[in-house]
């Protein structure tokens, strides 16, 4: 198959949609011809070929950040993402549109596969139908809801990572298609595996909480920085990876709680740097307002971390409390310390939770999710076009190393 991946946010820019899109085109390009409308950013090639996908970028206003789409940015992608959606298109014979994140992107998904009649598959992301602390984000935003609900009605796909993200699309939508649950995988990482026993450490050693995220305000980083000027051993580190616009705040927050020593701000880091701080950790902690399914929960469980987590979102398909952690009412400073410190006074329960973890972690990799998604694009595309095309039945050529255009 030919595939036109459409997705506003495509790493380096954005978080974890980004991410669960970026390996699920790596992987599916191993049998089939992917090519990723995006948007552009400063220092971002206009076109480049990354791990077999093709990635186009077009220019919008006002990407300040990596971390986060401004309004500006997200309104401009539409126009320019249709132009240069519409040269390729007429350039490839491309046998469907996926859009990842149903606004922006599906609604230049849904405009390129309806002119060039093409079949348009969904995948649905997060904030594009829930956004409970975003003001423009559904169901907040009164005059998003109607374009979501049409973009839902007339895909001839839709999927979701979680039966979370299923429930609220399908409270916006109409006239009721099905939703398909595929949960995200993570790309494992070759240097995971088992790692010392927590009971077999030095019993001075202070205990290492990590946490991987967007420096945005639904992270709810603030509580986390809150719970660690009450923790039980005031010995402990946090190590907080990612960068983003709450950045300066948490860090004069983490100064006026008296607490900047033991907590480490990365920023941006490698993926060998952030698997390297997840092998050193001994509990993973992110209590987000509300995540649509995450990512970076199962890249810690793969180390054998203890998660703590809130239990609102959709990581309660595969997080349960007792048995892969911790699960916390989010926002509550107490419930986050109470956490932290049961894990950090029972080493024998970290090793036990950590072993059923990296089971947990096997079971949800990339290959796994995109071995359904390319079931349900090939079925979905025999439908609406019964007579195999050339792409169908042919070898996916190697993608020139060049810009299409």
């Amino acid at each position: 198959m030919r595939l036109l991946f459409v997705n506003y946010e495509y790493p380096p820019l954005g978080g974890g949609g980004g991410v669960a899109c970026r390996d699920v085109a790596a992987t599916l390009a191993q049998e089939h011809e992917i090519h990723v409308l995006t948007t552009r950013a400063a220092g971002l090639a206009p076109f480049e070929v990354v791990d077999g996908v093709a990635i186009h970028r077009v220019p919008v206003l006002g990407r300040r950040e990596r971390a986060r789409a401004s309004i500006e940015s997200m309104l401009t992608f539409f126009p320019s993402a249709l132009l240069a959606g519409g040269r390729l298109c007429r350039s490839h014979a491309f046998d469907l549109v996926v859009s990842w994140f149903v606004v922006p992107s599906g609604a230049v998904g849904h405009r390129l596969a309806r002119r060039f009649a093409l079949p348009h598959a969904l995948a649905i992301m997060g904030s594009d139908v829930h956004g409970p602390h975003m003001w423009y984000a559904p169901p907040n935003n009164p005059l998003l809801v109607p374009v979501v609900r049409r973009l839902l009605d007339s895909a001839d796909l839709r999927i979701a990572p979680s039966a979370d993200l299923a429930s609220h699309a399908r409270a916006l939508q109409r006239r009721g298609g099905k939703i398909e649950v595929i949960p995200h995988g993570h790309r494992p990482w070759p240097g995971a595996g088992p790692k010392d026993a927590p009971e077999d450490r030095p019993r001075d050693a202070p205990l290492r909480l990590v946490t991987l995220a967007r420096l945005v305000t639904r992270k709810r980083l603030d509580v986390l920085l809150e719970a660690m000027h009450t923790l039980a051993d005031a010995r402990t580190r946090l190590t907080i990876l990612g960068d983003g616009p709450e950045r300066p705040r948490l860090e004069q927050r983490a100064r006026d709680l008296g607490i900047a020593d033991r907590v480490t701000f990365t920023g941006y880091v490698t993926e060998a740097a952030k698997h390297r701080a997840l092998a050193e950790a001994d509990i993973f902690v992110l209590a987000s307002a509300h995540e649509g399914f995450g990512l970076v929960y199962l890249e810690a469980m793969q180390h054998g971390l203890p998660i703590v987590a809130a239990r609102l979102g959709g990581q309660a398909d595969f997080l349960a409390d007792g048995r892969t952690g911790r699960l916390v009412q989010p926002g509550a400073a107490s419930d986050l310390r109470a956490a932290i410190d049961d894990l950090a006074s029972n080493p024998a329960l970290r090793t036990r939770i950590g072993a059923h973890n990296r089971e947990v972690a096997a079971r949800h990799t990339v290959t796994v999710s995109a071995q359904r998604y390319a079931a349900l694009f090939t079925e979905l595309v025999r439908q609406k076009r019964p007579v195999a095309t050339a792409t169908q039945t042919a070898a996916v050529p190697a993608i020139e190393q060049r810009h299409p255009g």
